[in-house]
């Protein structure tokens, strides 16, 4: 029917919109982290809110290590907020 058809169209035009929005995400991810230590771009890419894997593939580092380090960098500011209760 139409309506299904219209439907799929929108299902496909959404997902191509998906993708290249992903992609121009990464591409402003990537400038922003430019010349930032490692530890700033993990911060950096998960407060724009990226998931362990995107950031992974940004930083050329694997998704556990991003994990243990988000891991570090969050204990670390809680620590540190601790201290200044």
């Amino acid at each position: 029917s139409k309506k299904e058809r219209c439907e799929k169209m929108n299902s496909d035009q959404f997902s191509i919109i998906e993708k290249k929005l992903n992609t121009v995400i990464k591409l402003l991810a990537i400038q922003a982290i430019g010349d930032k230590e490692y530890r700033q771009q993990i911060t950096l890419l998960d407060s724009m809110g990226l998931q362990i894997n995107d950031i992974a593939e940004l930083t050329g580092k694997t998704a556990n290590n991003v994990k243990v380090t988000l891991h570090l960098i969050r204990k670390n500011k809680s620590k540190g907020e601790k201290k200044d209760e």
